[in-house]
């Protein structure tokens, strides 16, 4: 999805990896009136929304809504606003979906804990938490505006694309979204049928520099990939969780995988250079699938369903590259 940088930053990649992150696969940010961040804010009209924390009202249609942790930024922008408030940074690096709306947006905390004083300072109509939320924290944001706390730790990125469309009052607009992926994915199917049913697919990538993972289908990513119609091979395809981390000495548990998908860089193109101490390694190019040149780095970190897209797209590519060699 075009990526956060990896030096100097936390990309959507790292952050979805890291300890907080495999448990919460996801998002929400800050937005704001359409393509502005502004609006009056008016709450003349109101609703109720379920949430984590009960039920709570919230405007009909939010204008000013500030997110209290990182990836809704993204989720945000898909249903067609711009945010007042993000917490975290280096949106100005996340591609050309995000990056020409969320570069300049006010930045109020880190990526998980926000700072209530800023929050405030940007006057929300509503306020906006994708990931578990303490009743201290939660007590301090509702002080300020109306605050809807959903962790989407358990859900699907389609999921959370309707969960937020509900309840920012955008249903119109996740409706829209959802068929768009739905149709991206089956154009893809059929697309590219002959060869999803000749090869097999792993997802791997660099834990650390002595570990590696193999993304399992609970990985947003992998989902993704398995919606377009990926055979998974094993061991990803029976794995229970997310992520099954493996040592260096064991990349030969990826033999039975004919085309190996490594994590890219900003470009969407190149391989990160985080994931280099996997394919360095001298039994990574001891593969079948390294052998015959069938490694492709992927975009990953998929955050939202407009993420998922980007992948999607870059897929088609593959495939298409994939084709011309069989």
């Amino acid at each position: 999805m075009n990526r956060l940088t990896v030096s100097g930053r936390v990309s959507r990649r790292n952050f979805l990896a890291g300890s907080a992150g495999v448990a919460a696969i996801a998002l929400l940010a800050a937005c704001g009136d359409d393509e502005s961040g502004g609006g009056d804010g008016g709450t003349a009209a109101e609703r109720d929304v379920r949430t984590d924390k009960g039920t709570v009202t919230v405007p009909a249609k939010a204008t000013k809504v500030a997110c209290a942790d990182f990836f809704g930024a993204f989720a945000v922008v898909d249903l067609g606003l711009v945010p007042v408030a993000a917490s975290g940074s280096g949106y100005e690096g996340t591609g050309p979906r995000y990056e020409t709306k969320l570069a300049k947006v006010p930045l109020v905390g880190d990526f998980t804990v926000p700072d209530p004083e800023k929050v405030a300072d940007t006057e929300p109509d509503l306020i906006l938490r994708t990931i578990d939320t303490d009743d201290a924290l939660y007590k301090q944001l509702t002080g300020i505006a109306p605050t809807v706390v959903i962790s989407f730790q358990k859900l699907s990125l389609t999921e959370v694309a309707a969960k937020v469309g509900e309840v920012l009052g955008r249903k119109e607009q996740a409706d829209k979204l959802l068929a768009e992926y739905e149709d991206a994915c089956e154009k893809i199917k059929s697309t590219h049928a002959d060869v999803l049913g000749k090869y097999t697919f792993t997802f791997a990538q660099a834990a650390s520099d002595t570990t590696f993972w193999t993304l399992g289908e609970k990985w947003t990513d992998t989902k993704v990939l398995v919606d377009c119609g990926v055979t998974l091979a094993e061991p990803s395809a029976a794995q229970a969780e997310a992520t099954e981390e493996y040592s260096m000495e064991r990349i030969s548990v990826l033999d039975k995988t004919d085309v190996l998908l490594i994590p890219s860089g900003p470009d969407g193109v190149t391989e990160a250079p985080d994931n280099k101490p996997l394919t360095s390694n001298a039994l990574w190019a001891q593969l079948p699938a390294a052998k015959a040149g069938r490694v492709w780095p992927v975009l990953s970190g998929a955050a939202s369903l407009g993420t998922a897209l980007e992948l999607v797209e870059r897929f088609d590519t593959v495939l298409t590259e994939l084709a011309a060699k069989s």
